[in-house]
């Protein structure tokens, strides 16, 4: 527990002072449900295949605010020890703009020691804009850059990460539109900025190796230039690994509550209300988030279902080894095998007597004499 106290302290003395950043990128306050959206190293961590889907809801009530939605999946490579892909789709709408994502990733796993691994990843896509012109009130009504009904915009995009973790601890650095690449509408040019992610979080066991309370303390560090640093504290409560509740604190900006509930151990549900605290509180009702987390477990054998198997297919093999004909009971009490075997045994003696027994000679006849 200690690397995360330290890095607690670090960034807590650094950024004590941070004003709220306008960012390019989305928000996500349920962030350690989907790592792999701010990281790619996290593809192929987990040895089973996770979907998630989310739809988050920003400053409801504040026209033109941001919504976001996120499609992903990402998983092992069987054929590729300690390999992982993934994919990730990403439309976000802020106004009159919106963002369209797709990418594509690979990380690599390497055991650093007994207990601790590391994760590398990296991922590359196309990102579009577009500008919806048909509801913009232009000032000067001849503007070239304002003919049509929909401005669009292309751009290679690649995001990169490493991700340190064990069965408790866990940090990650990521950099996402780390190429800074250019946006070319009409006349004017633009850019994607790089921003730049650390994630790092612990769990403490209340009874030790056990799971039925553990409280999990956790922060996300973004930047992107020109704009400041700016911290996320988060703390939850996870109760038997079926329920957990918490509170999120991103500095100078908004607080928020967080619930979830895990099903049948494969599906997650998550939810959680942002309030703001800056000025634009006066302006919306709060911000929204679902997220939906499914993990495709494949069930283990345990000891007790080998048995069980082991039993039914040796009873399968007696049977069909013991399997005989039902004998017949006669008049006087006698058993004789069942009526087919005895049918079949009195057809193959007929056949027999019939190859036994000679053809008759046919008498020939003679003409009659006149």
């Amino acid at each position: 527990m200690k690397p995360f106290f330290k890095i607690l302290f670090f960034v807590s003395i650094i950024c004590c002072c941070v004003k709220t950043n306008a960012q390019q990128l989305p928000l996500y306050t349920n962030y350690l449900l989907n790592g792999y959206a701010y990281n790619p190293a996290l593809a192929g961590v987990k040895p089973y295949l996770q979907a998630n889907i989310s739809y988050r809801s920003q400053w409801v009530g504040f026209e033109g605010a941001p919504t976001t939605a996120v499609l992903s999946l990402c998983g092992p490579v069987k054929k590729i020890k300690n390999a992982g892909i993934g994919a990730l789709l990403m439309s976000d709408n802020s106004g009159l703009l919106n963002a369209t994502s797709g990418y594509l990733s690979f990380a690599y796993q390497v055991k650093l020691t007994k207990k601790m691994k590391l994760g590398v990843g990296l991922s590359a896509g196309i990102k579009q804009f577009r500008v919806q012109l048909y509801d913009v009130r232009a000032y000067d009504a001849g503007d070239e850059l304002l003919t049509g009904n929909i401005l669009t915009a292309n751009v290679f995009d690649a995001n990169a990460g490493i991700y340190m973790y064990n069965d408790n601890f866990f940090m990650g650095i990521s950099s996402l539109q780390m190429f800074n690449n250019k946006i070319t509408w009409k006349n004017p040019i633009g850019s994607v900025t790089p921003h730049y992610y650390l994630v790092a979080g612990y769990n403490i066991h209340l009874k030790k190796n056990n799971n039925d309370f553990v409280i999990q303390p956790s922060i996300l560090i973004k930047y992107n230039s020109p704009t400041p640093v700016q911290p996320e504290y988060n703390l939850k409560l996870i109760v038997k690994e079926m329920f957990w509740a918490g509170f999120s604190y991103r500095t100078n900006d908004a607080v928020a509550a967080l619930f979830g509930v895990t099903l049948i151990k494969k599906l997650n549900i998550a939810y959680s209300y942002d309030f703001s605290i800056s000025t634009i509180r006066k302006y919306n009702q709060g911000s929204h988030e679902i997220m939906l987390n499914y993990n495709f477990i494949k069930k283990k054998r345990t000891d007790a279902d080998e048995e069980e198997f082991k039993i039914i297919d040796n009873s399968m093999h007696q049977s069909i080894k013991n399997k005989k004909p039902k004998p017949v009971e006669t008049k006087e009490g006698e058993t004789k095998p069942e009526v087919k075997d005895e049918i079949k045994k009195d057809e193959s003696k007929n056949i027999e007597k019939e190859s036994t027994i000679e053809p008759k000679k046919t008498e020939e006849t003679k003409p009659d004499k006149n």
